[in-house]
């Protein structure tokens, strides 16, 4: 399913209804305050390791504190896997110290596409989460509305026509 390109609501070009842009500054507020913050690394990093996770933070300014786990382990699998490849490349091809670092090595590749994937929720996807949050209390307040209306109990035509009937 396409869908257009999604801005914020202070960045829109075609008009809304004033209901609907308190309802998505709303959505995108709350999207926004779940994870207020920079990442910040859960456990102990190396030199290395430390030096990735702040090129990566650096790199995509949509990460925010709640990405700091899936951040982390993105960054200590990749360096894993970099120490296990590097390390089985100084073996001979036929030793079988090397075959078992490489499935070692695989490893902590599934592991570093796990945690990636964890983190693919972009900038798009959140304002896209946030304007669909927007949509279903636009329908909620629309459906509030709806109830609070006074039911009419008598219709006008009927009591038109009752009158009608009564004064022949």
């Amino acid at each position: 399913m396409a869908r257009g390109h999604i801005s914020t609501v202070d960045n829109l070009s075609r008009k809304i209804s004033k209901d609907e842009k308190n309802a998505r500054k709303m959505a995108e507020n709350e999207i926004k305050a779940v994870g207020i913050g920079t990442p910040e690394p859960i456990m102990p990093l190396n030199d290395t390791e430390q030096s990735l996770f702040d090129k990566y933070v650096e790199l995509n300014d949509s990460f925010n504190a709640a990405d700091s786990t899936a951040l982390t382990l993105l960054v200590n699998s990749m360096y894993m896997y970099t120490e296990l490849i590097l390390a089985a490349k100084e073996l001979p091809v036929y030793d079988d110290n090397r075959a078992n670092l490489e499935r070692r090595a695989l490893a902590f590749d599934k592991a570093a596409q796990q945690h990636a994937a964890s983190l693919s929720i972009s900038l798009t996807s959140r304002l896209r989460m946030a304007n669909d949050m927007a949509k279903v209390m636009i329908e909620e307040k629309k459906l509030a509305n709806m109830e609070a209306q006074p039911v009419q109990e008598v219709n006008p035509l009927l009591a038109i026509l009752e009158g009608a009937k009564n004064v022949k």
